[in-house]
């Protein structure tokens, strides 16, 4: 496998949502943002950009547009005041709720095509070379 059939699976995937989620008045990445929050609440901005591999800039913005919309509220950190604690307000978990699943779904639809052992042994794989991208990002970021 090279790259180009890596990323092309990829969009595949985000195509199939773009659709769903644009109906929902909500960007992509909005709607991984309401995702991660509802499944994390009282978490952080800088919580939300680490876990999603996102920008602190584009969290940010994505942040205000939602409060705009109503999907998500900030509360005072009661340790630190200094901190925002996110959640997802009714209004925003009733937005998003037939999309929570929506990339999960069409990739269980797509690994159809492999067995039950070629599905388990893609799943290792993967897992096994997010550790290793993940490690090579280490690495980049401390200069070694």
């Amino acid at each position: 496998m090279d790259f180009r059939t890596l990323n092309l699976l990829f969009r595949c995937g985000m195509d199939f949502s773009h659709e769903k989620i644009h109906m929902k008045d909500l960007s992509d990445t909005e709607c991984m943002i309401c995702s991660w929050i509802s499944s994390h609440p009282d978490c952080s901005q800088d919580e939300v950009a680490v876990a999603l591999r996102t920008d602190k800039t584009t969290v940010a913005k994505a942040m205000l547009t939602l409060e705009a919309k109503g999907c998500v509220e900030r509360t005072q950190d009661q340790t630190d005041k200094r901190r925002k604690r996110l959640r997802i307000t009714d209004a925003g978990r009733e937005r998003i709720a037939d999309l929570m699943n929506i990339h999960n779904e069409w990739l269980a639809e797509v690994l159809k095509c492999l067995s039950p052992e070629e599905q388990e042994l893609f799943g290792n794989c993967c897992e096994r070379l997010l550790i290793a991208a993940e490690q090579l990002d280490r690495e980049k970021k401390n200069g070694e």
